[in-house]
């Protein structure tokens, strides 16, 4: 007894449970209750409606609108005083007017059904007008099918289109699903959805539908409707690209046409030669067979007619491309007014732009860095805090670092550097001209050498010129008792190269770098004199042993 109680509890509340779930998904959905719209009628003359629940994309046809089981109507005669009934169609197609009689309605145009229904109640009601107006469209099963996630039936309204459909039957459920349906998605045929509807089959082109409009594309779904998604064929295509708004790769169905892609495709920008459009056809070993050249101009304007398109044709829109172009240099570092600057497609100078920038008092003239395309460049135009990192190229660093580390010095190195001594430009010796994108950066003026390392005292020295690396180390304490004296490096500001200190000159904003001697302790040099014995004692061996063989050889 007490299982079977158990049993009768969890069915219970798996039913109720269900109920909550249908009546949730019934409101996420957007439908709206019978008994909920005459709540409203009971308590309101005339039923106001949540309009989330009737969201259209455009009013009720009256003359293409299919009445069918489950419609609200709202007939209205207005005589004194005024009558007004909220009338369901009934499961047997037919509306009952209270004090009028029955109206065969189903299945009929709602023109027709409205018409139908005031000449019934004329024959009661001669005088006063009579009005009918269809206030909640109805809901009901279709079926989905074919290359669908799965084949199941749906609940739709009558005012849903194939499309809503296809969205029910594609929406993710649950996360493990989400991949596999988006998959699913990008491989279905778009222009070749079957609507199987009393034994005929209408093509669906949704493709079609979304670049037109035309309703026939993506018809209203009806009781019993049956939709069939196929998969795309990759081997049955159309291409366009160039200047239209959606260029790529979309399913061929035949009869199109080229205007018909170029409106899947979303139409032609502004700047397309359609008086050049090129169609470009392959033969069965994929070689160019054919090239069409259309006049998409003449065809639109109706003075040609339009091209028929074949499987796997490759259409290409040219754009007509002007020289007027923003063309821009950026300047920063040490002027008065960084920012980025108009430039004109060829033949701006840099005296000219640096004349409005204006340089400082403090700008390092003689080391200005013009970067191509670092206007744009995310990593060049953090050039005054990045170029110090060229300077510890050589260094090792933690793993957890490195590969930032390389991954910046690798993009600075990257940048196209030109040095320009501005002194030059300025006096009229020499000038650079810019191009689109250029970065223009004044480094600050810097009058020290930077010694560091097995110094003393590391630091910055005053730059004094002609003299050399030793003098900066003497004025930065000296040597260290760990310096490898034999092996100091000057980094060159400019380049950041590093150099043997005697090969180079020094100059402001250079570093030296004064390396370290290695120290190991006496078991290191104990462990590689053991190897190097061993290592001998093993040749020796070696050799004995070929001696000796080489011996006997000889005496036989």
């Amino acid at each position: 007894m007490r299982r079977l109680l158990l049993i009768i509890s969890i069915v219970l509340f798996n039913a109720g449970l269900l109920c909550q779930i249908e009546t949730k998904m019934g409101e996420e959905k957007g439908f709206v209750k019978f008994g909920d719209v005459f709540k409203q009628a009971q308590n309101l003359q005339f039923p106001i409606f949540d309009p989330n629940v009737l969201t259209l994309e455009k009013p009720i046809n009256p003359e293409t609108y299919t009445v069918g089981p489950g419609d609200i109507l709202s007939v209205n005669i207005w005589t004194s005083p005024p009558l007004n009934f909220l009338v369901q169609v009934t499961v047997e197609g037919t509306a009952i007017i209270p004090t009028v009689g029955e109206v065969k309605v189903a299945g009929r145009t709602l023109q027709d059904a409205k018409e139908d229904i005031i000449r019934k109640i004329r024959t009661k009601y001669i005088s006063g007008e009579v009005t009918v107006t269809l206030v909640s469209p109805r809901t009901f099963y279709i079926t989905v099918t074919g290359y669908a996630p799965r084949d199941e039936k749906y609940k739709v309204r009558s005012i849903d289109r194939v499309s809503n459909a296809l969205a029910l039957a594609f929406q993710t459920a649950d996360t493990f699903r989400i991949m596999r349906k988006m998959s699913m998605v990008d491989s279905v045929n778009f222009r070749k959805i079957q609507l199987r509807r009393n034994g005929v089959v209408i093509n669906v082109d949704l493709r079609k539908y979304f670049a037109t409009g035309d309703d026939r594309y993506n018809p209203y779904l009806l009781e019993g409707d049956w939709i069939v998604l196929q998969r795309r064929d990759p081997n049955s295509f159309v291409s366009i690209y160039g200047a239209v708004n959606k260029p790529g790769l979309y399913e061929f169905v035949e009869g199109d046409k080229l205007t018909d892609i170029i409106k899947i495709a979303g139409g032609t920008l502004e700047s397309a030669d359609i008086e050049r459009v090129e169609i470009s056809r392959l033969d069965e070993q994929g070689k160019i067979k054919e090239k069409i050249y259309v006049n998409l101009k003449n065809i639109l304007n109706g003075l040609a007619g339009d091209v028929s398109l074949e499987r796997n044709d490759r259409i290409f829109v040219p754009e007509e491309r002007t020289l007027k172009q923003d063309y821009k240099v950026t300047v920063t570092g040490e002027v008065k007014y960084p920012g980025t600057y108009p430039i004109s497609r060829n033949g701006t100078m840099l005296s000219q732009i640096l004349k409005e920038a204006r340089l400082t008092e403090y700008s390092d003239v003689q080391n200005v860095l013009v970067i191509n395309g670092g206007a744009d460049n995310p990593i060049a135009v953090r050039i005054d805090t990045l170029l110090p990192l060229l300077l510890l190229k050589n260094f090792v660093f933690p793993s957890s670092d490195s590969l930032y580390f390389s991954y910046e010095v690798d993009l600075l190195k990257s940048l196209k550097f030109n040095s320009i001594d501005v002194e030059k430009v300025i006096s009229g010796a020499e000038d650079y001209e810019l191009q689109d994108g250029d970065l223009i950066y004044v480094p600050p003026k810097n009058n020290f050498v930077y010694v560091f390392g097995q110094v003393n005292t590391p630091g910055f020295v005053s730059y004094e010129k002609g003299k050399d690396y030793r003098y900066y180390i003497s004025k930065a304490g000296g040597f260290t008792q760990f310096a490898r004296k034999g092996d100091v490096k000057v980094i060159k500001r400019k380049t950041f190269t590093w150099n043997d200190a005697d090969d180079v000159e020094i100059e402001p904003g250079d570093y030296i770098f004064v390396p370290k001697k290695i120290v190991r302790e006496p078991i290191y040099y104990w462990n590689l004199a053991k190897d190097i014995i061993l290592t001998v004692g093993a040749v020796a061996s070696t050799v004995a042993t070929i001696i000796l063989i080489s011996n006997q050889l000889k005496t036989k």
